[in-house]
């Protein structure tokens, strides 16, 4: 079997440290999912950053700490202004504890994020996140995945103990949303400017978006310096107004982790990978982050996601191990062996 030659010459370069750059990330992915290429392309994404990590992934978990109505309106999610059923309300204290112990307890979860909407409350963000860390242990990372902000929340984030924040300029972003895209990418480098990790993604990606639209997109964050990228999939949430045209398939979500795997393996600062929904494919793709959610979850309509698409931190495991991850590694970077003890120890099994 022969490849495409300047697939070949693209990845040869990859492995010598040289990371495609727009033009050739554009022609990565107009080649079909099942194609060789495409396979070529999704192995040499997943080599590299296995390398880099020594073969290690890392577990999220995300906690959803408030919901309303959410003035960013975006099309594609369940709590846009226009056409969500939830009501709003923000999580109690108690409830908190009990979901930050479900997360932390095992030891092994790398970062925790406490997700908001678009508009939030600020004191009571900082009061979860004083929580949060009273719990946690010291392994475990608190993040925050908020609106758009100014710096100086930022810096009073970071003085509570925040590490990172998980910020993006859309795919579609004042079209598909109410929000401007200028204030999203102003947003991510008030991050930065705070002292803030700042973690990004090429999303919420449909059928209908082209490769120059993914490659555009993905280099926001490649071109900040990130800690962490990842692609995400558009799902077709019943109710809103992009369900109409469907979503992608694993495959080629995998493809496109990879590409921006590829892309970004050469940032300084970048170590992890993720997609989103988490899927055997994208973990022999490039990916190594998968994350656990509960709460309320902008790709559901459930209340409590885990009753819905959210992961919990034992199918997690599971699939990490499925996928050949030798370690989990704690927010410390330490390294757990993941072994089939391990499961059975965890309970995952």
């Amino acid at each position: 079997m022969k490849l495409d030659k300047r697939v070949s010459e693209i990845l040869e370069r990859a492995f010598g440290g040289v990371s495609p750059g727009k033009e050739d990330c554009v022609y990565l992915l107009t080649f079909p999912q099942a194609s060789p290429e495409a396979a070529a392309i999704r192995t040499a994404a997943d080599t590299l950053l296995r390398r880099k990590s020594e073969n290690s992934a890392i577990i999220l978990g995300q906690i959803g700490v408030e919901v309303s109505g959410c003035e960013g309106n975006c099309r594609f999610c369940s709590f846009g202004k226009d056409h969500t059923h939830f009501k709003s309300s923000k999580m109690d204290d108690e409830e908190l504890e009990r979901q930050v112990h479900s997360f932390c307890d095992g030891g092994d979860l790398y970062g925790l994020y406490l997700l908001t909407m678009h508009d939030y409350d600020l004191e009571h963000l900082l009061h979860a996140v004083a929580l949060s860390k009273r719990i946690a242990p010291p392994t475990t990372q608190i993040w925050v995945n908020v609106g758009d902000t100014e710096r100086e929340a930022f810096v009073e984030m970071k003085k509570a103990g925040v590490t990172g924040v998980y910020h993006v300029c859309r795919i579609g972003e004042g079209m598909d949303t109410s929000l401007d895209p200028k204030q999203r990418v102003r947003t991510m480098h008030n991050a930065l400017d705070a002292g803030l990790e700042l973690y990004t993604c090429c999303e919420p990606i449909g059928p209908e978006h082209t490769p120059e639209q993914l490659v555009e997109n993905m280099f926001i964050g490649i071109d900040m310096g990130i800690t962490q990228h990842a692609a995400m999939r558009r799902v077709a949430v019943e109710g809103t107004p992009l369900a109409v045209h469907g979503q992608i398939s694993d495959l080629r979500l995998a493809q496109i982790a990879a590409v921006v795997a590829l892309a970004s393996f050469n940032v300084k600062t970048m170590m992890y990978m993720g997609i989103h929904e988490p899927n055997l494919l994208g973990y022999i793709s490039g990916a190594n982050i998968i994350t656990a959610e509960s709460g309320v979850n902008p790709r559901d309509l459930h209340e409590e996601t885990s009753q819905g698409r959210g992961m919990d931190l034992a199918a997690c495991r599971r699939m990490l191990f499925e996928c050949g991850f030798d370690y989990i590694r704690r927010g410390d970077e330490s390294k757990i062996p993941l072994t089939f003890d391990y499961l059975r120890q965890t309970k995952s099994v």
